[in-house]
């Protein structure tokens, strides 16, 4: 019997394009039905995958009711911030596998309910943190976790986004929907591609916030000290006029910098002490890439092991409400 993975959708807008675009190419994917409270949208959706519109049936504005009506395994959840934990949470109960858009939930105690509903009902959470899944950040990683920078001194983690000028007079900048700013937002994938990266447990944190005139902060310089002495910073900027990113990672053996999708590996040169011999890491060099739909239905049809799961997006919520904190207080929070 042929495999397959029938998927709800909670939230029809612009990143669902995204998730749409992923799965076209998975075979096992069926998409269902789409909820969201502006009707028109979910129906756009449903007509782009060939789903016949019906109300209640397909299509819906209540996503509870969705949840009730139609035959599904698994949901997709792309909603404002705040109600991701319900949302995550009704869908474990009914017996289905979540994929959820970051952040995961926007509390610790939110964070530890979606663990312990996922191990008592057996189902799977992934999170869709995408750079877990591109060559190049999968490259810097593996490289870090084999040693092969030496001893982890020091990560550099930035991104900037014309976010602020995107998203004014949206939910995104709401504080009791989206339960931050940029830093909880589109941060969220920095946070975590660090924290995976370094691997060693965080201790402490300190942070210096801007809101640049905003309801929610924009601008966020945050740093991590972690058990093993390594230390991070972390940048993120709101209010540039578009989109760029670049990571640095300092070993006692070498240097890895991403910018603009390209690798470069720094390596101590045999003759200068002052000086490195920098090579750029081809795309051969590095392992194939995913995306997180794909994982997901992988997943779920037991052909992977999950590696976006909900205790990782715990450590990132614990370190972005740790940085509010530190913010607010001027000092350095320790993460328990």
């Amino acid at each position: 019997m042929k495999q397959r993975v029938r998927l709800g959708f909670i939230g029809a807008g612009g990143i669902a394009g995204f998730h749409l675009r992923n799965l076209r190419s998975v075979k096992e994917a069926v998409v269902v039905a789409f909820a969201d409270p502006n009707l028109d949208a979910a129906k756009q959706r449903a007509t782009e995958v060939g789903l016949k519109v019906k109300e209640g049936k397909t299509v819906f504005a209540d996503w509870q009711e969705m949840l009730d009506k139609v035959a599904m395994d698994a949901v997709v959840i792309l909603s404002p911030h705040t109600v991701h934990c319900e949302q995550i949470l009704a869908s474990l109960k009914r017996g289905l596998h979540v994929l959820t858009e970051k952040p995961m939930v926007v509390t610790v105690s939110e964070a530890r309910k979606v663990i312990a509903a996922a191990k008592e009902t057996g189902k799977t959470v992934v999170v869709s943190y995408q750079r877990r899944f591109m060559s190049p950040f999968r490259f810097i990683r593996e490289q870090v976790a084999k040693g092969n920078l030496g001893d982890l001194f020091f990560v550099e983690s930035f991104v900037a986004q014309g976010w602020q000028r995107g998203t004014a007079n949206t939910w995104r900048q709401d504080p009791k929907q989206s339960g931050g700013g940029f830093l909880m937002d589109t941060g969220s994938h920095i946070v975590d591609f660090t924290l995976w990266s370094v691997s060693a447990k965080p201790i402490a944190v300190t942070a210096t916030l801007s809101n640049n005139g905003a309801p929610v902060e924009i601008n966020d310089i945050v740093g991590i000290e972690f058990a093993n002495g390594t230390l991070a910073s972390i940048v993120t900027v709101g209010s540039a006029i578009s989109f760029f990113e670049h990571y640095t990672f300092v070993g006692s053996e070498g240097v890895l910098r991403l910018e603009q999708g390209k690798v470069l590996w720094g390596k101590p040169h045999p003759q200068e002490l002052w000086r490195a011999e920098w090579t750029t890491v081809e795309p051969s060099q590095m392992p194939p890439g995913s995306d997180p739909d794909r994982h997901f239905v992988d997943v779920v049809l037991g052909r992977a092991e999950n590696e976006s799961p909900p205790e990782d997006a715990l450590k990132v919520v614990s370190v972005t409400t740790a940085a509010y904190k530190a913010s607010a207080r001027g000092q350095k929070v320790p993460l328990r």
